[in-house]
């Protein structure tokens, strides 16, 4: 394998997305072996392109090398032992969803509406199990040969079994606005009570706008927006971006801010003593941003409508 310096190291999902049949789906034009294979593609589990079963490697680092119209896939690694630069995948989003009640998102679509809680806001008790994930901790196991222990004499420790390693995002006043990158029926179940979906059909558009309104309401934040990772490593972009496995039906595209200075940070003993209580309360209310009329870039849906038609055919203006 002669990459030269062009070798990177990518997170499975900066490569890959999902599909309701939770199939993996290439995000970016791939080389394997001799074949190319476009984005979009499904790739379906159990069966080898070239030498790779795709679906096994989900928890794994990509080694990745940009060729003249696609990145050639050599190999997945457990960990970035190679010490290759990260890969980033800013290629636009095609369309984003965003599930919940109607009343809400066609207040979002005439005047730009949008409530924008703090990441810590999951704290609150009041949320459905798809609403509730712990936004500012990212947990990666690691296989104890990898890891290495020692008393102060030197001594080795040695491992019984995998070591659980925390990642923590530690600023309070970070917030974060969700989407999906997928339609599916099966999420106005998965996030309770949502009659209603509104697309957005010009992602770049809508994120000039959602950018440009929250700096005035909240400068000094830094925006960043990106799908997220479900894997055993942290996203390129953090914690902020990376959940458990068990929420990968979302499919989610996220909106985050994060502080130039954070002005309250959460110490990481707090998350492992679960203080909850005291946690909860410096929780900081949301920020509340009206954008404008955003019908010329959207399109609302009504579940009813669209039950049962798969994605629904979207015009765009």
């Amino acid at each position: 394998m002669n990459t030269g310096n062009c070798l990177k190291t990518a997170n499975f999902f900066e490569l890959f997305g999902y599909n309701s049949k939770r199939n993996h789906v290439g995000r970016l034009t791939l080389k394997i072996d001799s074949n190319v294979y476009p984005p979009g593609f499904e790739f379906v589990p159990g069966i080898r392109y070239g030498t790779i079963d795709i679906s096994k490697h989900a928890d794994d680092l990509a080694l990745i090398s940009q060729e003249k119209d696609c990145w050639v896939l050599h190999m997945f690694v457990p960990d970035n032992s190679p010490r290759a630069p990260k890969f980033a995948n800013h290629s636009p989003e095609t369309r984003l969803y965003r599930y919940g009640l109607h009343k809400h998102l066609k207040d979002a679509q005439e005047n730009g509406r949008f409530v924008i809680h703090p990441a810590i806001e999951f704290l609150k008790q009041e949320y459905d199990a798809a609403r509730h994930d712990n936004e500012l901790v990212h947990r990666k196991t690691v296989s104890p040969e990898r890891i290495k222990f020692t008393l102060k004499n030197g001594e080795p420790i040695l491992p019984t079994g995998p070591i659980v390693a925390s990642f923590f995002h530690t600023a309070i006043d970070s917030y974060i606005l969700c989407f999906s990158y997928d339609y599916d029926e099966a999420l106005y179940d998965e996030f309770e009570g949502s009659d209603a979906c509104l697309a957005i059909n010009d992602v770049e558009a809508f994120t000039e706008r959602v950018h440009a309104e929250f700096s005035k309401v909240m400068p000094y934040h830094l925006c960043i927006n990106a799908r997220v990772s479900y894997s055993n490593h942290p996203n390129t972009f953090g914690v902020l971006f990376s959940k458990d496995k068990r929420y990968l039906s979302q499919r989610e595209y996220r909106f985050a801010w994060v502080p130039e200075r954070p002005g309250l940070e959460l110490a990481p003993e707090c998350f492992l003593e679960k203080n909850l209580e005291e946690i909860r309360s410096i929780i900081p209310p949301p920020v509340v941003i009206q954008v404008g009329p955003l019908s010329d870039i959207t399109t609302l849906m009504n579940r009813d409508e669209n039950r049962g038609s798969g994605t629904p055919a979207i015009k765009i203006a």
